[in-house]
């Protein structure tokens, strides 16, 4: 799931909010269907790219399949900060998700714009 950070690894935090309180203008990666994987977000990065998101995870098969984990989330010590971003329409689902990202992300994002059952 993890390139090089230890699954039981924490590392600080960066705060993603303080990106807003520098007085500079924060360049966005927002999230794009099969585009913004890891291989994508290290690039824009060399790019100076302040802030990364994932493409939209759904929760469910996230939090249900060791398979869709490795598949869909993939990260390391240089993609940061990143946020992940879910789809879910049961909250204990959506928290459930995000409780396995939280040691490797800066923030989770659910999705709201796509259509969802």
């Amino acid at each position: 799931m993890v390139g090089d950070v230890a699954e039981t690894e924490r590392r600080p935090l960066k705060d993603p909010v303080d990106l807003f309180h520098s007085g500079q203008v924060v360049k966005i990666c927002a999230p794009m269907v099969r585009y913004s994987k890891l291989a994508f977000r290290s690039l824009v990065r060399r790019y100076e790219c302040d802030l990364c998101y994932t493409p939209m995870i759904v929760a469910a098969d996230f939090v249900r399949s060791a398979k869709a984990r490795d598949s869909e989330f993939t990260t390391n010590n240089g993609d940061h900060p990143l946020i992940v971003q879910f789809a879910a329409k049961e909250a204990q689902v959506l928290c459930d998700a995000a409780q396995i990202v939280c040691p490797f992300a800066d923030g989770i994002d659910l999705n709201c714009g796509c259509p969802q059952r």
